[in-house]
């Protein structure tokens, strides 16, 4: 079969592996359809994550069918589905109060163990989440993604008339677009990039600004996705009183915040890391409603042997969501 493998930051290639063998009792094996190149794989590509582990299989975000499944598993052959990429111990304080997201020992494929990016491969049942069989493959994609935005935005309580500004209009930035608009909200979008402001403008009726076009703006909400010192500090100054600040970029950066402003305006910062089992089975019901327009996302699906020019173009910045065919 087919995997990409990274020997070493910006050496990624495709080559040949051995099939897995039968999975465990616990274990099913997936034939791979689609995986989605996600920010964080390029990260992973470029080196810039400093717990992540080479030589690696990168990849994470996949769309899968069942070939083969383990008999104390309750997964049927046929059946397609997503992986949860982000392993849990189930015993520590965090996974005892349903906060696997935030697990002691929590580790991410792709970034700290070998990633999906194959053909085929074997993983533990707990991961795998059905896909409902009505659900086209190139909305089930999006699930993993969608439910890192489905977890920040439940933070912020977004209801019809929320004023939200979106800093960062990435995958995670326009997923938040599109279900902030379907929830009702008053969106405003904030980005560097005019090719991913124009993108934003696809979701329906949003504003869009570059940071130096904010002026005496102030929102209800602001949710930080571009994860850069910056947009941290701006979202901070256009967040109203009495409001929230979501903070789901990641940066390594020391920002400059204002303690005596959060305080005398009363301005909440809740930070949010990637998802629950939760939020995937909301992010799942989301992506049923054939009303929820997420369309945009997925920019390209181009085929596994044309892997780099699908990195490359990922990291433009210029596309949103471009997707692996494997």
């Amino acid at each position: 079969m087919l995997e990409l493998f990274l020997e070493n930051p910006m050496q990624l290639k495709l080559r040949e592996a051995a099939l897995p063998t039968s999975p465990k009792n616990n274990e099913v094996k997936m034939s791979i359809i689609y995986g989605g190149i996600c920010g964080s794989d390029l990260r992973v590509y470029k080196g810039s994550i400093s717990y992540a582990k080479y030589p690696i299989r990168p990849g994470h975000e996949v769309l899968g069918t069942v070939i083969e499944a383990g008999v104390d598993t309750n997964c049927t052959v046929g059946t397609r589905a997503v992986i949860f990429p982000n392993t849990f111990c189930g015993k520590c304080e965090f996974c005892k109060a349903g906060k696997t997201n935030i697990c002691k020992h929590k580790q991410p494929l792709g970034v700290a163990v070998d990633g999906v990016f194959a053909q085929e491969v074997i993983i533990d049942a707990k991961y795998v989440v059905p896909v409902p069989e009505e659900m086209a493959s190139e909305r089930a994609i999006l699930i993993e993604p969608f439910a890192v935005t489905v977890h920040a935005l439940k933070k912020a309580n977004i209801n019809k008339g929320t004023k939200l500004a979106i800093i960062g209009s990435g995958t995670e930035g326009l997923l938040s677009v599109a279900l902030a608009l379907h929830l009702g909200a008053e969106v405003t979008v904030i980005d560097v990039n005019p090719v991913k402001l124009e993108l934003a403008k696809k979701f329906g009726p949003v504003s869009v600004f570059t940071p130096q076009e904010i002026k005496d703006q102030v929102f209800d909400v602001v949710l930080e996705a571009a994860g850069v010192k910056s947009s941290v500090e701006q979202a901070m100054q256009i967040v109203k009183p009495g409001g929230v600040m979501v903070a789901l970029g990641i940066t390594g950066d020391s920002v400059n915040l204002s303690p005596i402003h959060i305080v005398r305006s009363e301005i909440s910062i809740l930070g949010s890391i990637i998802y629950t089992k939760q939020d995937f089975a909301d992010a799942i019901a989301y992506l049923s409603n054939p009303d929820f327009f997420v369309d945009p996302i997925v920019s390209k699906i181009v085929p596994v042997n044309q892997f780099q020019e699908a990195f490359n173009d990922a990291a433009t910045g210029n596309f949103a969501k471009i997707v692996l065919e494997f």
